[in-house]
């Protein structure tokens, strides 16, 4: 009599997908995170801040907000990295909160979802 207890985790067709989903997303966080790289300011050369530096506002304010979606991009990156090492693992899908399966819709729209949506829901709070 076969096994009536229901598969954990995708099937090998969906493990490849989601790993082909996965490698194009890092893919395509490489080419962002390199859109947002600027060249460094010459030896010597300051951003001014202050009321006269009213050229150099626009420049600040550049880098900052570079910085910061660089900065969203690696946590990005580290969350699909960790989504990948699961699939080597053999642990992809399941939640790393709870470890109940993580459902295939969620991991449809967010193939690098490590945890269910209560699991994240409770870390973010």
């Amino acid at each position: 009599m076969p096994d009536a207890t229901p598969s954990v985790g995708p099937t090998s067709r969906d493990a490849a997908r989601a790993r082909q989903l996965l490698q194009g997303k890092l893919s395509q966080l490489a080419a962002e995170e390199s859109s947002l790289a600027v060249a460094a300011p010459e030896p010597g050369t300051q951003v001014q801040y202050g009321k006269r530096a009213g050229d150099h506002v626009a420049e600040a304010a550049d880098r900052m907000a570079r910085a910061r979606t660089a900065g969203e991009l690696e946590k990005l990156e580290e969350e699909v990295r960790a989504a990948i090492s699961k699939l080597n693992a053999g642990t992809y899908g399941r939640c790393d909160g709870c470890a109940e399966p993580i459902p295939a819709a969620r991991l449809e729209v967010l193939p690098w979802a490590t945890r269910c949506v209560d699991c994240q829901s409770q870390l973010r709070h």
